[in-house]
């Protein structure tokens, strides 16, 4: 399939593709998937957070319809645009839904992977559900390996989801090597997280 792969712009569709990537712990952190994707659509265009069109590459058809995104950033970035990102959309929580946003960073800051300061960490990668299995993932993965090495970074980090399979054999085939098992330690931290915790991945790029 005939691609073309560009830096996202602030207009760019980009949004519905960023939930899909991590829809069950955004839905944690907002409380509801409505919720989630208001959030992200009101932050896409600022910069300097973890969920900007500034870290992200698109993919789309010569027609220009969006099929793909692909978001990264060096690890060593990554606390000070998690945090950022955090400024920008906690005030916008509805109050009475803060609790269990709360619940979710802190279930997430004990399980989440820990990737090394030296790799480029893959924050998202989606693939629009009708273009599938037409080797867009792997053209993306191929774009974050050319950005890591811009920056410098060693290696390429990403996770997913305990139970996701299909991105999980992704992975496997793409030449990531399986770094670390996060599990959450009880079924109310999972459920705040918004998952029963993940698998964190490394491929060498030297």
């Amino acid at each position: 399939m005939d691609l073309l792969v560009r830096p996202a712009r602030p207009e760019d569709a980009c949004v519905p593709l960023l939930f899909e990537s991590a829809k069950p712990y955004y839905t944690a952190y907002a409380g509801s998937e409505r919720g989630a994707l208001k959030l992200l659509h009101r932050v896409w265009a600022h910069r300097g957070h973890a969920a900007s069109f500034e870290f992200c590459q698109v993919a789309t058809t010569p027609e220009g319809v969006l099929v793909g995104v692909v978001a990264g950033f060096p690890v060593r970035d990554g606390d000070r645009l998690s945090r950022r990102f955090i400024r920008l959309t906690l005030p916008r929580v509805p109050p009475w839904r803060l609790p269990k946003t709360f619940a979710h960073l802190y279930a997430a800051g004990g399980v989440a992977p820990q990737p090394p300061l030296d790799a480029y960490y893959v924050d998202a990668l989606a693939v629009d559900h009708g273009h599938r299995r037409q080797g867009i993932a792997q053209r993306l993965l191929k774009i974050a390996e050319q950005e890591a090495t811009r920056h410098g970074c060693a290696r390429l980090a990403l996770d997913t989801g305990l139970h996701n399979r299909p991105a999980r054999a992704l992975y496997d085939a793409y030449g990531f090597r399986e770094r670390e098992i996060r599990r959450a330690p009880s079924d109310r931290i999972a459920k705040a997280l918004g998952g029963p915790g993940f698998v964190g991945y490394l491929k060498d790029l030297r």
